[in-house]
Order: C-alpha cells, then structure tokens, then sequence
C-alpha cells in the first residue's frame, strides 16, 4: 500500500521515494508505469482528476508523469513517458506540477463551499462532482433549481472565500464521525476517516488535495444550469479558471456587440428585436 504524503500536505510538490513495483507496459497505452513507496501525486479519485509532473531517477533520468491512478489494493500507479521505467528499489525524486495542482486544489476546495451553500440555503444536496479540463460541475438532488438560488449559492460561497476561513484536515474513526456533523457521511469499509473542515461552514470526508484556507479559492462563478436524470447540474469554475472564463466571455459579447454597434449589456435585446425584422 502506498503511503499518500498529500493526505497530509497538499502544498508538498516534491519528495523522494522507491520504486516497488514496475507495471510492464500496457498494450492500451503503450506507457511504463511505477508504484512507489511513498508519493505526493493525486490519482484520479472522488471527481477530482489526477496530477502531473515529473520523475527523476537519481542518474540524471527525467521522465514526466502522464496519469497517476489508484488500484483497488490501495497502490497508487504512476504511468511515465519514457522508453524504460526505473527499475524496483531505485531511489527517485518526484515532482508535481504546481500550477495544475493549484488549480485542481481551487476546484475542489470551491466545490465543498458551494455544496454547503445549497446545502444551508436550500437543503440541496449534492450527489455527484466532476471537475474537467474546462469546467466543474456538481449534481444536486432537488426537482426545482430557481435562477435566483443560484445566485444566492454564488454569494454566500463567495461571501465565504473572502472571509478567509481555516481549511484543516482531519482524521477520525469511522464510529466518532457519525456524530460530528457531517455533511455527508460516506458509505466506506474503512476504519478510519479524512475529513476537510472548513471553519464553521462545512465539515465532509474526502480524500482529495484542498487550500488551507478559503481566500485561496479566488472565486466561484456559476455558469450553465440544466435538468438531468438526478436532478440539476450546476456548471462552475474557481479561482484563476474564472478569471479566464470571464475574460473569453467578456471577449466574445463584445465582438457580438460590435456588429450590432451596441453595448454587451443591450446585445439580447438588440438581437431580438433584429431577428424579427
């Protein structure tokens, strides 16, 4: 079983470890792959997608870490872009990329905070998270999502990120977190549980890599809102994603603006009244 450092430090972007098993390459993806001993690289797990970054194998080998995932037996696989994997008991230097890291923690921290928020606000709760390249998006469990809910989960989860409230990680056992106020208490056969708190406002297990406080979230934009089978799907985007969100948005309403020689703020109206003519 490999011993997950980013449970404890989600900031740790590089460490040292040895290789206990080479995973012969794949016939699917033509890659090597390495289970260390110890690692800082995230496996896809929980809606959160994995990390990148680097290998060096201490004899001036460099080899980049494509995908990171994790088996049932709790090894966590590291597939490389190399011709040859180190070999079993080498001693090797990891290295994540920090700004997809950075991203993926802002992602993830600012899904807990705005599933709290629909969870305070509306009693909503959340059933699914995905985050994507582009976008993230979590499925609430509620027949009726009003656009005016919506808006008020953007403020209150906003209204949180700029408090700055403490993100803490947390270990218990599966029987003390029954009565500690969960948002939801996850069905799993382990003894012991990870919980992320977040001063005051949402206290859930997960396993994921989190800010440790919520000011490094940035932001919350809400965009895409629609119906699916499990009820609504809200689209969002945190931190710098929504700084390039807004900005290509902002882009695209002015150039449609500037054929019809008005303001992004009239364009809707401008566009439907031409297309009545």
């Amino acid at each position: 079983m490999t011993d997950r450092l980013y449970y404890h430090d989600s900031f740790l972007h590089e460490f040292e470890g040895e290789v206990v098993e080479v995973v012969p390459s794949s016939t699917i993806n033509a890659r090597h792959g390495i289970v260390l001993d110890r690692t800082a690289f995230y496996p896809t797990s929980g809606g959160q997608v994995f990390d990148t970054g680097w290998i060096e194998d201490g004899a001036g080998g460099r080899m980049r870490v494509t995908q990171v995932e994790d088996t049932e037996d709790g090894r966590v696989v590291h597939y490389l872009e190399a011709e040859k994997a180190p070999g079993k008991g080498t001693r090797v230097r990891g290295m994540i990329d920090e700004e997809r890291r950075r991203d993926h923690m802002q992602q993830h921290s600012g899904q807990h905070v705005l599933s709290a928020a629909f969870v305070r606000l509306f009693n909503m709760p959340t059933v699914s998270f995905h985050m994507g390249d582009e976008a993230c998006s979590i499925d609430l469990d509620t027949p009726v999502l009003k656009p005016e809910q919506v808006e008020k989960a953007e403020a209150l989860a906003n209204q949180v990120i700029q408090e700055n409230r403490p993100v803490a990680i947390k270990f218990v056992r599966q029987d003390e977190a029954q009565s500690l106020g969960l948002r939801k208490v996850p069905i799993v056969d382990k003894a012991e549980l990870r919980l992320i708190d977040i001063a005051d406002f949402d206290l859930t297990a997960c396993g994921g890599t989190h800010v440790q406080g919520t000011g490094q979230i940035g932001s919350i934009l809400l965009r895409k809102v629609e119906r699916v089978r499990q009820g609504w799907r809200v689209e969002f985007v945190c931190g710098m994603r929504a700084v390039r969100t807004a900005r290509k948005d902002y882009l695209t309403l002015a150039e449609a603006a500037g054929l019809f020689s008005t303001h992004i703020w009239e364009l809707p109206s401008r566009s439907a009244s031409h297309s009545t003519m």
